[in-house]
């Protein structure tokens, strides 16, 4: 449907620092992705301080928590009308930014994974 917009570029995968550089300068990601658990290019995403907007499955709706928005699953109405809010009101893409990050970093950085993995270490260590 986007094809013939001039606005839209298809890029295809990009990896590395194209990808990198994608993330860094992003005015929204969105992930329309619906299967998996944690998806890593998400939970990349807000970390690199990323406005996200997510297909509304339950795995996408648990990474995110209230750090950004979801649109009905699979619903392109709905898509379009919650990027056309952020298209119209910048403000929601600051506060959708640092919620992000601080829950990416909150949640899923490898310090606090690690933490967590030690606490359970430890936990079942003295059990």
């Amino acid at each position: 449907l986007a094809k013939s917009d001039k606005r839209i570029i298809f890029t295809g995968y990009v990896f590395g620092s194209g990808y990198n550089e994608f993330q860094a300068n992003a005015y929204c990601y969105v992930h329309a992705g619906e299967v998996g658990g944690t998806p890593p290019a998400l939970v990349e995403a807000m970390g690199f301080g990323n406005c996200v907007l997510v297909n509304g499955t339950m795995q996408n709706k648990e990474v995110i928590g209230d750090s950004s928005m979801a649109y009905r699953k699979n619903d392109v109405n709905d898509l379009r009308e919650k990027l056309q809010s952020i298209l119209d009101d910048s403000s929601l893409i600051e506060k959708y930014r640092k919620r992000a990050q601080l829950r990416a970093d909150q949640y899923y950085s490898w310090k606090s994974v690690t933490n967590k993995y030690e606490k359970l270490f430890l936990r079942l260590i003295n059990k």
